[in-house]
């Protein structure tokens, strides 16, 4: 017994010992990896905002530094943060750092995390004129807070939490929120990050005096991905998946609703040559309700490929110097700015852009279709770029020498129409299934007819199919080959023939 007891307190000691040096070596330590981890902030902040204008950082304030045990203090400040339609934000709000010493700080312990750490941080939004209504809305919680361990051999475990939120005004206006919770993981650097999060429930209503109330719902959120640095700056390669179990919309004067279910967005970035990037998008929409009645289910993929990463990055940052000229160019109706360039910018703008282009960039839109009970639709359209010799060419030169190649084709099935037709017919209230079986019949059968006798498409059993290839100068439309000229011609010949004066 004695001897048991003696290999006890021994090892009591050897904890104490070793939480004791730990704690002093973390303290020792901490300062310089809190210098780092605000300089690391602020340059991801900086990339983040390259396209939104104005500026974002974080700055220590204090540090109060005991044994077990220190606290930190921070401002975030925001300046003129660009959110679209000439608005912007300003706010400058504290976080405050309860830090423990490793190696074994207490809330791992009492959480049976027992591998040693360096330090556990847990910060929270400060409490004051700015924030004091999110925390009235949380029901006095900080509406963020995250607890993060450092590991001695550099890895970063972070748990995010976002505070349910319920709040109800006195004009109707409404939002209640189940709250979020995220896990982050990966290196202290940033290059790697694995992440996963998920929030029950989402609603919003929004009232107003000169239209009905509106109401938006969404159940079921989940996230995650595995992010990875690359040698160009502020581009990450990975993917990163995103799942919302249900989206509902309330509306109009009836309070008619719009029901998705099964909604997924999965997307892939990768590395397809020593400085070009390539992706893809992937969307899915698993079943579409309105008014209580089946619409169907759509999915869509959009891939790039070959995509000059240095020149990408060049090109955005030009693009954030210049985007008062897109807003007020946007504002006024207009689709491209006038943006007044020295000859020394527009040198550089060509030479970025030319370099974008002679890696021979790709987009894609694949499979975007739509399903109903009885048939589908779809259309795939492809572009291949290359740069030309001159931008200062005749627009009709420059653009032969920009795209080298596009093929597109659309599919649309007539029992599909006829799906849509019989769904546009119960949702006006018509009764009589007969009337209805006919106008649904017509429907697709009046489509295929009009193309046929326009040449725009043609018929291929049960469905109506466009399609058009273009490559070294000629187009392939439906089977008809002609000049770039002959096609352009063709086109507005249609188009005045379906104009209103036509």
């Amino acid at each position: 017994m004695k001897k048991s007891v003696r290999i006890l307190s021994g090892l009591a000691v050897a904890i104490a010992v070793a939480t004791t040096a730990g704690a002093w070596y973390t303290g020792k330590q901490l300062p310089a990896e809190l210098d780092n981890a605000v300089a690391r902030s602020n340059a991801e902040l900086k990339k983040a905002l390259v396209s939104t204008g104005g500026s974002m950082s974080i700055e220590r304030v204090s540090l109060e530094q005991h044994f077990f045990s220190s606290t930190a203090r921070y401002r975030l400040k925001a300046r003129d943060i660009n959110v679209g339609e000439g608005e912007v934000v300003n706010f400058d709000v504290g976080v405050t750092d309860q830090i423990e010493h490793g190696p074994f700080p207490w809330s791992r312990v009492k959480s049976l995390k027992l591998m040693p750490v360096l330090a556990v941080s847990n910060s929270t939004l400060e409490k004051d004129d700015t924030t004091a209504p999110w925390f009235a809305a949380g029901g006095d919680k900080a509406p963020v807070s995250a607890q993060t361990s450092l590991g001695y051999g550099g890895d970063v475990v972070s748990q995010v939490q976002l505070a349910p939120v319920k709040l109800d005004e006195a004009d109707g206006n409404s939002i209640d929120f189940s709250g979020m919770q995220m896990e982050v993981s990966g290196d202290r650097e940033g290059k790697a990050s694995k992440f996963h999060g998920h929030a029950d429930r989402f609603v919003m209503k929004l009232v107003r005096d000169d239209q009905p109330p509106a109401t938006f719902e969404l159940n079921g959120l989940k996230v995650g991905g595995n992010l990875a640095a690359t040698q160009h700056d502020a581009i990450y390669v990975g993917n990163v998946d995103l799942l919302l179990a249900e989206a509902k919309v309330t509306l109009g004067p009836r309070q008619q609703v719009l029901l998705i279910k099964g909604f997924e967005q999965n997307a892939l970035q990768a590395l397809d040559g020593p400085d070009t990037v390539g992706g893809h998008v992937e969307y899915k929409v698993g079943d579409i309700t309105w008014d209580g009645r089946a619409v169907g289910k759509a999915q869509m993929a959009v891939s790039i490929a070959s995509v000059n990463a240095p020149a990408l990055q060049a090109l955005s940052k030009w693009y954030q110097a210049h985007l008062p000229e897109f807003e007020a160019a946007a504002a006024a109706g207009q689709s491209v700015p006038q943006i007044r360039m020295d000859e020394a910018e527009k040198a550089r703008f060509q030479g970025d852009l030319h370099t974008l282009l002679a890696a021979k960039p790709k987009v894609a839109v694949e499979n975007l279709s739509f399903r109903t009970a009885n048939g589908e639709s779809r259309f795939d359209l492809s572009m291949n770029f290359a740069a030309p010799t001159s931008f200062d060419l005749p627009p009709d030169q420059l653009s032969k020498q920009l795209i080298t190649e596009v093929k597109g084709k659309l599919s649309l099935s007539k029992p599909m129409m006829g799906d849509l037709a019989t769904l546009q017919a119960l949702l006006d209230g018509q009764t009589d299934a007969q009337a209805i079986a006919a106008q649904s019949s017509q429907a697709g059968e009046m489509v295929g007819m009009m193309a046929l006798q326009s040449g725009m498409a043609t018929v291929q059993g049960n469905d109506v199919v466009s399609s058009l290839h273009y490559a070294d100068g000629m187009v392939d439309f439906n089977g008809r080959k002609m000049t770039v000229e002959e096609f352009a011609m063709l086109m507005a010949a249609h188009l005045a023939a379906l104009s209103p004066q036509g």
